[in-house]
């Protein structure tokens, strides 16, 4: 019995963060509250609270399960070596047709992108924690890569792993963010395959 209970408290939170995703996807993070999502689910607005203490906790762990899928996925793809610039950049590719095809990560990116006012107070514990590397996500692995790369010689001692770690997800965000709003006219791999290419050659050694 004991166990039933455990795996339904489990199902439950998880149907929280589901409905949470996809209200502040379609509402905006700042419009939805706990109301709209106990609704959602036919739950009280104190149940919610049960399991989440606040929206920002809602957040962070939505944000923390995307940052840990992503984890795996290096994990899958690099399983016993490390990571390079060119092995991230085609991951990433992999991940923005993933975006574009799949609602349910196409909800998690427009959330990510349009519905939430990072520069609020309110946002801080969440912005900081994506900013660090105590969650490892793309912009990280990047990073990663390119220190890797430097190690081995076959990157520029004097490229900033920082600066362009920022600017391979800039690229990344924009291109797929183009594609989503039909602005993008050409095809969206080639475009990104493109754009790491040419940073892949600006700071090889």
């Amino acid at each position: 019995m004991a166990r039933k209970t455990k795996d339904d408290a489990e199902k439950t939170r998880k149907s929280i963060l589901r409905s949470a995703l996809s209200l502040f996807a379609k509402k905006g993070y700042e419009h939805t509250t706990f109301n709209d999502i106990a609704a959602r689910l036919k739950m009280t607005k104190g149940a919610v609270y049960w399991y989440f203490a606040s929206k920002e906790a809602l957040l962070v762990e939505l944000v923390r399960l995307a940052m840990e899928r992503f984890r795996e996925q290096v994990d899958e793809l690099l399983p016993e070596g490390e990571l390079t610039f060119p092995l991230v950049a085609e991951m990433m590719v992999k991940n923005a047709e993933l975006v574009v095809s799949d609602p349910k990560v196409a909800e998690f990116f427009l959330l990510m992108k349009c519905q939430i006012r990072w520069t609020d107070a309110s946002m801080d514990a969440v912005r900081k924690n994506l900013m660090t590397d105590v969650t490892f996500g793309p912009r990280q692995a990047f990073k990663q890569a390119i220190e890797n790369g430097q190690k081995k010689g076959i990157v520029r001692k004097d490229v900033n792993s920082e600066e362009v770690s920022t600017v391979a997800i800039a690229v990344w965000d924009g291109i797929v963010q183009a594609k989503i709003d039909n602005f993008l006219k050409c095809d969206m791999r080639s475009a990104l395959e493109h754009m790491y290419a040419a940073m892949w050659e600006a700071v090889r050694g």
